[in-house]
């Protein structure tokens, strides 16, 4: 199992790294810092790359942790930070920024998705069929993120990621775990010190990343004026 976890590990901490230079760019843009285009192209995709990430880790992570025992102890402890941790997020984006406030971001997510995930774990062929239902609805008839946004929701958000239709993510990780387990190469790999403490802490570095990216760009542009 620890083997199995090293490219876990890796991959979380990669996307822990991914996350911080894009809010560190994305910073840097509303500090007038720079004037990249962060709504289309590669600055409007980096970041639904790095949110597929994470939600993939999730289901991987849940079939990793919980299927030859479901881990209860250890389960609800995880899902009382995330829950307090999204609460957290909302209340201070509010404060800071009433008029795009996080009310369902990516923590929210993940506490979500984590909690509808694992009954998956022990469901595989329905996680196999919803997986599939959410995907021809999101990409063949339409029902996508904008259409969330659009009849769901009228209220903008900085971090938009609702459960549907990400959790199809979530549900991918479940449904793959096993295979992923079985290569040789992964079940050898084992993950650089640097990334698995990224991996490891990946919840403390989500937290306090933005404020001190956001402060030290304010003392930049202090200084600068």
């Amino acid at each position: 199992m620890q083997n199995r976890l090293g490219f876990l590990d890796a991959l979380r901490g990669m996307a822990v790294i991914w996350m911080v230079i894009f809010h560190f760019c994305y910073d840097l843009k509303n500090f007038g810092f720079i004037t990249w285009d962060f709504r289309s192209g590669f600055w409007y995709g980096f970041p639904r790359v790095i949110a597929f990430t994470f939600l993939l880790c999730v289901g991987l992570s849940l079939h990793y942790g919980h299927i030859a025992q479901f881990k209860k102890k250890s389960f609800l402890t995880r899902a009382a930070k995330l829950f307090i941790a999204s609460l957290v997020i909302s209340a201070a984006t509010y404060v800071a920024f009433p008029n795009a406030w996080i009310y369902f971001g990516t923590l929210h997510c993940i506490f979500v998705g984590s909690v509808l995930g694992l009954w998956f774990v022990y469901h595989r062929k329905i996680a196999i069929a919803l997986m599939v239902l959410i995907m021809i609805a999101q990409y063949i008839l339409g029902f996508d993120i904008e259409w969330v946004s659009a009849n769901i929701t009228k209220q903008y958000s900085m971090d938009f990621i609702p459960i549907y239709p990400w959790f199809w993510v979530i549900l991918l990780g479940i449904v793959i775990a096993p295979y992923l387990a079985d290569l040789r190469e992964l079940r050898k790999f084992r993950s650089p010190p640097f990334l698995k403490w990224l991996g490891l802490h990946s919840l403390k570095i989500y937290l306090i990343h933005q404020p001190v990216i956001f402060a030290s760009l304010w003392l930049v542009q202090y200084f600068l004026r």
